[in-house]
């Protein structure tokens, strides 16, 4: 009987690439001050007249702060994870899809005439926003993607931004060669 902890190294792989984009610390920083600020200021105006309605401006402004805070640190771990079977993409609250490698009918480097504008298209959505993208995902057919607040949205195209966007468009290129061991 074996140990049911161990596993077979070549029965699967994965590789996981780090997402770039997102907002910056120094904003988020800047918009978590302004709130401190305005809170605190608030918070004494309108408490000499109704401090419950203080209390919940406060409550809220905390609730907001720890949301900035969580998104943030959600954020920073986003990344693409290529599977022997799937790619799942997790941007923290703000893109979460998982696909079949067969369903990925084209990487390639992003240019400006290969992204689309997000306004325009539909189908596309940029997870390295504010940044540009630099690898262009294409589905052959619409794959499902969970946005903020549990919207739904079919995507064709994906734009990602990665350190090594050439190492990522060679391991999407090659899974479809690659026979398993």
């Amino acid at each position: 009987m074996s140990a049911p902890n161990t596993r077979d190294p070549s029965a699967r792989t994965t590789r996981a690439f780090p997402l770039q984009g997102g907002a910056s610390a120094s904003l988020l920083a800047g918009i978590g001050l302004a709130l401190v600020v305005e809170g605190v200021a608030l918070h004494f105006w309108i408490a000499a007249r109704h401090p419950a309605w203080a209390w919940a401006i406060t409550a809220l402004n905390a609730a907001t702060l720890v949301w900035l805070w969580r998104d943030y640190q959600a954020r920073a771990l986003a990344t693409l994870t290529l599977g022997d079977r799937d790619v799942v993409i997790a941007v923290g609250n703000h893109l979460r899809c998982q696909v079949s490698r067969s369903v990925i009918a084209s990487a390639e480097l992003a240019t400006w005439r290969s992204v689309p504008d997000p306004q325009m298209a539909r189908d596309y959505v940029n997870s390295a926003k504010p940044l540009e993208p630099n690898v262009m995902l294409t589905f052959a057919e619409p794959v499902d993607a969970r946005l903020p607040f549990g919207i739904r949205k079919r995507l064709t195209r994906l734009g990602v931004r990665v350190a090594e966007p050439e190492r990522l468009i060679s391991e999407i290129s090659t899974a479809e060669t690659r026979s398993p061991r």
